[in-house]
């Protein structure tokens, strides 16, 4: 499973430079391969924070100040 996932997020990545649109893809390749979880995603750090980016799942928490948590 990890060589076709590997495969997979490199075919998706490899020509494509746009980070949001990478980690759509990536996240999109996770939550198919992973069936023990129901959320997987990425944070951007922006100012200070941690911003929500693409994921897959449940709704999320938009921003997480550093320090703090929600898992």
């Amino acid at each position: 499973m990890e060589n076709l996932l590997y495969q997979q997020v490199k075919a998706l990545t490899e020509h494509e430079h746009d980070l949001i649109a990478n980690l759509s893809n990536i996240s999109a390749c996770l939550n198919q391969h992973l069936d023990k979880i129901n959320w997987v995603g990425f944070y951007i750090v922006k100012e200070g924070e941690l911003v929500l980016g693409p994921f897959q799942g449940k709704p999320a928490c938009i921003r997480i100040p550093f320090g703090k948590g929600v898992c």
